[in-house]
């Protein structure tokens, strides 16, 4: 997670784009030109010293070398007479290995001369690398450490080390801090460390800067590298130095002393060194450090406890909902950035994902419950119809359809002797009988109101057996009439229909309309009537292609044309 909130707070850098040179430092470089010049690497101790009198002459208020001064060469007198001069230099100290931190250590730190020794903790302590005596004695020290992220980037500095010394053991600041105390001490110090983990701080003088969880100090970059005003070595007297805190460092290849940012693959170390004291100087800091994170809970709490309900609202609100959320999201952390906050934007992410997915998986369990529900109100062969088409382009056809119109006989009479509950029993046996007969021949329940059903062959599209299937249908419905639930009367049609969806604005139902259902109704009256329990048009017999047969299979007697009750045109019936 630490490499993704690297490249979170990269996007934000970015969205945020680069800021003014800063005005209280600049870098000189040793670039492979200069060393090309000077012929040898490392230059000679002869030309920082040089570089050290031409920095002064121009008004700089301190020079930091950012070179480790560890060996000593046939030229150190000269570096040594320069750096005695009057006017402030800080050198560098490293250490290998990771910063070792450990609270039990002094809080004071003053310059190099360690005297925040505590000798209890000098053996988990590491030998400094560098300057010789000779240039510690008359230099103020800063380390030069570098704490790279999980993704290799360069993102913060550690505020101050702890190092082996002589009586004891010491912190010292990074360089930039060391640079502040050096240019201006009347404002920079004392430098005071209160713890060196999260929830510690660094006062220099009246300036406290809060430590992230690892005792470090979150860069603000100003931009690419060269933002902060640099120039080569060669250029030295040209370059503006006055009241500046003058970097100087390498960058030729050799050096190995660049590092990725989020605007630049390689910036030079000194620049990242003058990065952060220019932003001491302009009280340009980004927190990391508790407040900073319990500010990121507090916003990865609200931001889940919007996703969550914004998942489960309507499917066509959810996905817009939960984009102006990640939106709003995105802007209070870039807001929060800008105002010198990092908050952890991925524990706001994680939340947002898990709570906006949680709510869509208990939204999608609760519409496939729905689903399943509604689905017992339809035919499993309209169900997928209605699923995978749009309701538009069901209805409005028209065609022609077999309909069934099946009624329970005597129910009026056996619902007085049985009371409630039995009549409930008796629609159960006869609802679920009419429907599993119509799957299993292709039919579709239409209608059941009370003790009636209208069955239909032909939705959702018409297949030429509706007709014998309606007639098988027929013939197994009222095969067994020994069982109350099975003492039916039929009547059955075949005829033009039409599909619609008939209803309000918030429910409708499928349906087929048009005389086929209406005389399947009236046949079911003319079985009544005529002491049968069987009532089929001719019209449907001969649209089966063996009528013969089902006359046959049906035991029907022809009864002849017959006037239907409100219908003009008679019709050709037959009873069983």
């Amino acid at each position: 997670m630490g490499a993704l909130e690297g490249q979170l707070l990269d996007a934000r850098v970015t969205l945020r784009g680069p800021l003014p040179p800063p005005k209280g430092v600049a870098v000189i470089l040793i670039d492979d030109t200069d060393i090309a010049q000077i012929g040898q690497f490392p230059p000679p101790r002869s030309v920082l010293a040089s570089a050290i009198d031409a920095a002064r002459a121009q008004g700089a208020s301190a020079i930091v070398l950012d070179l480790l001064l560890a060996d000593p060469t046939p030229r150190d007198d000269a570096l040594s007479a320069a750096l005695a001069r009057p006017g402030p230099v800080v050198l560098a100290t490293a250490r290998g290995g990771p910063p070792f931190v450990d609270d039990t250590l002094a809080d004071a730190i003053d310059r190099s001369a360690v005297e925040a020794a505590v000798s209890a903790t000098s053996g988990a302590l590491e030998m400094p690398i560098g300057p010789l005596p000779d240039f510690a004695a008359s230099s103020t020290l800063g380390h030069v450490n570098l704490a790279l992220e999980p993704d290799g980037k360069l993102r913060r500095l550690p505020a101050a080390l702890p190092f082996v010394a002589v009586d004891g053991g010491a912190w010292i600041p990074g360089l930039a801090l060391a640079s502040l105390r050096a240019a201006d001490p009347e404002r920079f110090t004392p430098i005071v460390l209160r713890g060196a983990r999260a929830g510690g701080t660094i006062s220099l003088g009246r300036t406290t800067v809060p430590l992230d969880q690892f005792g470090a100090i979150p860069l603000v970059f100003y931009g690419d590298t060269g933002t902060v005003p640099t120039w080569p070595l060669r250029d030295l007297d040209q370059a503006n130095l006055e009241g500046r805190i003058v970097f100087l460092g390498v960058s030729a290849q050799g050096a190995r002393d660049r590092y990725p940012t989020p605007f630049d693959p390689a910036m030079p170390g000194a620049e990242a060194h003058a990065t952060l004291a220019a932003n001491l100087i302009e009280g340009r800091t980004l927190r990391r450090d508790h407040v900073a994170w319990a500010l990121g809970g507090m916003l990865a709490l609200i931001v889940a406890g919007i996703a969550y309900p914004a998942a489960r609202q309507r499917p066509r609100f959810v996905l817009p909902a939960l984009t102006a959320l990640a939106l709003a999201t995105c802007v209070a952390l870039q807001v929060a950035f800008l105002a010198g906050w990092w908050l952890d934007a991925t524990t706001v992410l994680i939340c947002f994902t898990l709570a906006a997915g949680l709510g869509i998986a208990v939204q999608a369990v609760k519409h496939a419950r729905h689903a399943r529900n509604l689905a017992q109100y339809h035919a499993p062969s309209l169900r997928s119809s209605l699923a995978e088409s749009d309701l538009s382009a069901l209805t409005g056809r028209q065609m022609n359809a077999a309909a069934l119109f099946v009624d329970l006989s005597g129910f009026t009479g056996r619902s007085e002797k049985i009371g409630p509950k039995g009549t409930g029993d008796l629609l159960d046996q006869f609802h679920q009988r009419i429907a599993r007969l119509a799957a299993e021949h292709g039919g579709v329940v239409d209608q059941i109101v009370g003790d009636a059903a209208l069955v239909t062959f032909g939705l959702p599209e018409p297949a030429p057996g509706d007709a014998a299937a309606a007639l098988s249908f027929a013939a197994d419905v009222t095969q067994t009439q020994d069982d109350p639930a099975h003492s039916l009367r039929l009547g059955a049609h075949y005829g033009p229909v039409e599909v619609r969806a008939l209803g309000g604005a918030d429910h409708s139902h499928v349906t087929m309309v048009g005389d086929a259902m209406n005389a399947a109704s009236r046949l079911q009256e003319v079985a009544k009537g005529a002491g049968a329990r069987i009532a089929i048009s001719d019209t449907l017999l001969q649209q089966s292609g063996t009528p013969a047969r089902w006359i046959d299979e049906l035991a029907l007697r022809d009864l002849g044309p017959v006037e239907l009750r409100g219908r003009k045109m008679l019709l050709h019936v037959w009873v069983s």
